[in-house]
């Protein structure tokens, strides 16, 4: 329950400059939680998935997607997890969780999705 919540802490506290893939200063208490949850947990690996809202050309949003994942990866493995245990992906706005026609929900569809995975 404890490691859900440290996961649930750092997605809902991950913030990026806007149309960048510099993580904002006020996400690092949280990625420094899970980052020393990852290490605690040798048997534990981190998917990372980058999401983006359809402002821009699709191009454009894929590969900030996979550059705000990779950002994340990066972070982390600079803090002392091993890299191999973290999987990045980049979907654009191919996997939408709201509308796009609002800001509240593009603001929902911008987001880097973290799952724990088991190896």
């Amino acid at each position: 329950k404890k490691e859900l919540e440290t996961i649930k802490f750092a997605f809902e506290n991950l913030e990026f400059e806007t149309g960048k893939d510099i993580i904002r200063k006020s996400s690092y208490p949280s990625l420094n939680a899970l980052g020393d949850l990852l290490k605690k947990k040798s048997n534990y690996g981190l998917r990372i998935e980058g999401h983006t809202d359809n402002v821009g050309s699709d191009e454009k949003n894929l590969i900030l997607s996979q550059k705000r994942a990779d950002a994340v990866k990066t972070y982390l493995s600079k803090r002392g997890v091993d890299a191999k245990v973290l999987e990045t992906y980049g979907y654009g706005e191919t996997k939408p969780v709201d509308t796009n026609e609002t800001p509240q929900g593009r603001q929902k569809n911008r987001r880097v999705e973290m799952n724990i995975t088991f190896h």
